[in-house]
């Protein structure tokens, strides 16, 4: 929209020009005397020269506004374990739902990966299995906020929240929720 706008001013622009300056054969520019045809000439040249300037500039703002938009401002300057952090407390109470990889219900891995992926952008795998052959295994101690918690031999999985939390959808009947580690049989932590 923004490109056909720019080019009609252009064209508007080129005819107003032309239509105002004084007609001048071709093989007679350089040779003429009548320094009003070539002060005319040069002020059209002028003119689309400053036009194609503008145009640069206002195609270069819109671009960097475009840009600025895409990027949620709660975002902006935070940190990848910010972002996933945040973007898992949206979904506090959404039920667990076997299968489930959307805000509509969740299961562990598809709470996991949904979050990564809206977070971050990132593909970490669908399930729990996925997500641990993707991820770099690390000891629960040194676990970092963001990271994945794994349970239970890799039945179950939580994103880490620091201070010994993780947020996960724990089983059927119940919601997201925050649960301490210590719950549950924590084997180690994925890094991605």
């Amino acid at each position: 929209m923004l490109k056909k706008l720019i080019f009609s001013a252009v064209v508007i622009i080129s005819i107003a020009a032309v239509t105002t300056a004084k007609s001048v054969k071709a093989d007679t520019i350089f040779v003429s005397t009548d320094e009003t045809s070539i002060s005319s000439i040069a002020a059209v040249s002028d003119s689309l020269e400053l036009l194609s300037t503008t145009m640069n500039q206002t195609v270069s703002a819109v671009s960097k506004a475009k840009e600025n938009q895409s990027i949620p401002a709660s975002a902006k300057g935070q940190s990848d374990a910010d972002k996933l952090v945040n973007t898992a407390k949206k979904y506090i109470g959404v039920p667990y739902v076997w299968g489930g990889t959307t805000p509509a219900g969740f299961d562990c891995s598809g709470f996991t990966s949904y979050v990564y992926r809206n977070a971050l952008g990132k593909e970490i795998g669908r399930t729990t299995w996925n997500q641990i052959s993707n991820g770099k295994k690390v000891p629960l101690n040194q676990a970092k906020i963001g990271d994945l918690i794994i349970f239970y031999g890799g039945s179950h999985v939580g994103l880490y929240l620091g201070n010994g939390q993780i947020i996960h959808a724990p089983e059927p009947g119940q919601s997201v929720k925050i649960s301490s580690i210590s719950e549950m049989s924590a084997d180690y932590a994925l890094q991605f």
